[in-house]
């Protein structure tokens, strides 16, 4: 599984937080830097875990994925206890 490296740096022309993502492969390798959007290092967290929800949720899901979320629910001939 690939472990991404991420780190937090402050800007200090603007003194908000921009967050750098590197490759798993190679970690001295950059692969994308958001821009000093966040006040806080926190933020700059949350904002980076939103941006891959975002990807994550964008990729295409295989009809087998789509049935196997689906085992959880009762059929419509069960009833509830």
């Amino acid at each position: 599984m690939a472990q991404f490296r991420v780190e937090f740096v402050l800007d200090e022309a603007s003194g908000k937080y921009f967050a750098e993502l590197y490759s798993p492969e190679n970690q001295a390798e950059l692969l994308a830097r958001t821009e000093a959007l966040y006040a806080t290092q926190t933020a700059a967290v949350l904002g980076l875990v939103q941006l891959f929800k975002d990807a994550v949720l964008g990729f295409p899901v295989k009809a087998e994925k789509k049935a196997a979320g689906r085992r959880g629910t009762p059929s419509r001939g069960r009833k509830k206890k």
